[in-house]
């Protein structure tokens, strides 16, 4: 709208600053980016870093979830899972997992898998990628 020029927020709520950034420019930021601006706040880093361990470091934090893939959607929920204290008692099924990402993302998500199992959890994963 022309009050708020495209960024969601009337003009005092824009005029709030946390290190210099409005909450726009926060909800601009990508995952990568905002961890290291909330590197000073524990409670946000747990939940980020869960998210950069499963390759959605690119992602926006303001972006719509209806935007996301439904790999991208589906590794969100494994973050919220990752970011909660272990339990080791949890069956995690993941139904391919790796659609549409790159190797190295594929590395990335392998290794936070592995984290669960290494933590007690049981992980079973459908997928059609054999690479």
């Amino acid at each position: 709208c022309d009050s708020c020029g495209g960024r969601r927020f009337n003009r005092e709520t824009l005029e709030v600053l946390y290190k210099g950034a409005t909450i726009a420019d926060v909800l601009d930021m990508t995952v990568d980016r905002a961890h290291t601006f909330f590197r000073d706040i524990p409670q946000i880093q747990r939940r980020l870093k869960s998210l950069v361990s499963v390759g959605l470091g690119y992602i926006r934090l303001g972006q719509s979830g209806t935007a996301l893939s439904g790999g991208e959607a589906q590794r969100v929920k494994l973050a919220t899972e990752l970011a909660r204290s272990a339990t080791g008692n949890t069956l995690y099924l993941l139904d391919e997992p790796t659609t549409g990402l790159h190797f190295e993302d594929i590395r990335v998500l392998l290794e936070s898998l592995q984290r669960l199992v290494d933590e007690g959890n049981t992980v079973l994963v459908i997928e059609h990628n054999l690479d």
